[in-house]
């Protein structure tokens, strides 16, 4: 289950609340956390992270303009040195949207293109995650 910013539910908008739903439901759902969402709606990175370790399974590595991760306003040391505190075993995946689809432009809200190339947020926001990870000893 994801926790997503206000501007976009109403629902699930920390990690924490969301954790509240998880626990009350069940083993049947984990958190979903995406740092672009955590940037708009938590206060920091590093203790919703830690609070909500016995339930967080999977990872949006998301930058603030959802561009090029390490080039935004995410605090990325916070993210690392909390996961690298959990143990964090679950799934990092890189999210960087580029305006190439129109719908998804439109659903993403991109009103103008990154800066960088598609192919340059791919490459070098997978180095920079292999870099955090390996730092925090995740892999």
């Amino acid at each position: 289950l994801e926790a997503c910013n206000r501007y976009e539910t109403y629902m699930y908008n920390t990690l924490e609340d969301t954790r509240a739903t998880i626990r009350a439901v069940g083993d049947n759902l984990v958190l979903h956390a995406d740092t672009y969402h955590m940037n708009i709606e938590e206060e920091g990175f590093y203790m919703p992270i830690v609070n909500t370790a016995d339930v967080l399974a999977y990872i949006h590595m998301s930058e603030s303009h959802r561009g090029l991760v390490g080039s935004g306003t995410v605090n990325w040391e916070q993210v690392w040195r909390g996961l690298a505190e959990i143990g964090f075993a679950g799934t990092l995946t890189l999210e960087s949207f580029a305006a190439i689809n129109p719908d998804l432009a439109a659903a993403t809200c991109l009103w103008r293109p990154p800066r960088q190339s598609s192919e340059t947020i791919a490459r070098e926001g997978l180095a920079f995650l292999k870099a955090g990870a390996a730092q925090a000893g995740l892999i």
